[in-house]
């Protein structure tokens, strides 16, 4: 029977040489200041990983998403009755993008930090709530515009999924601390 082969990890060839004491400390301190990768695709996944999780970490991808949810709530309140055709179109399109947008937000958070660590985040069932409702209400309003004989009704719905985005201020309020202690 044959044995077993365990990935190879960068640096296992230094640890396995016979070297004085003295070397192996230096050698545990040098590595514990570096990462060490393994070899191999499952190496390249996790350099991948741990950069988009320090991406993820950021300020700036923190702050990036919080103003495109503030732009995206203005956009939502711009939506009234008796609006030109334009306008609304104009509307429509934002809207998608905003949910382009927060799909890869939703895909970058669970590649990088792991589907187990994004569900333990309460505001992340409400993100992730929030972009299925609107990956659902773009393909309804896909299908129900390819479609001769459009009930009134069904784009009634649409409009009142898309209320759901405005939960999305909540995170607005994560981000405020004067907010925080007042809630």
């Amino acid at each position: 029977m044959m044995k077993k082969q365990l990935p190879v990890w960068s640096g296992q060839d230094v640890l396995r040489d016979k070297i004085d004491h003295q070397k192996s400390v230096w050698i545990s301190v040098y590595m514990n200041r570096n990462r060490v990768w393994p070899t191999g695709p499952l190496g390249v996944w996790k350099r991948f990983r741990f950069y988009l999780r320090i991406i993820q970490k950021s300020s700036f991808f923190d702050n990036l998403m919080t103003f495109c949810v503030l732009l995206n709530t203005i956009v939502l309140g711009l939506d009234h009755a008796g609006m030109t055709a334009e306008m609304a179109e104009i509307l429509t399109i934002a809207n998608s993008y905003f949910t382009y947008i927060f799909i890869v937000e939703m895909a970058v958070k669970i590649t990088a930090i792991g589907f187990g660590k994004y569900s333990a985040d309460k505001m992340n069932h409400l993100d992730g709530g929030v972009v299925m409702l609107s990956i659902f209400e773009l393909a309804m309003d896909e299908a129900l515009s390819g479609s001769q004989n459009v009930n009134l009704s069904a784009f009634k719905t649409l409009r009142m999924l898309r209320t759901f985005r405005v939960f999305r201020i909540a995170r607005l309020l994560k981000a405020l601390k004067s907010m925080q202690t007042i809630i």
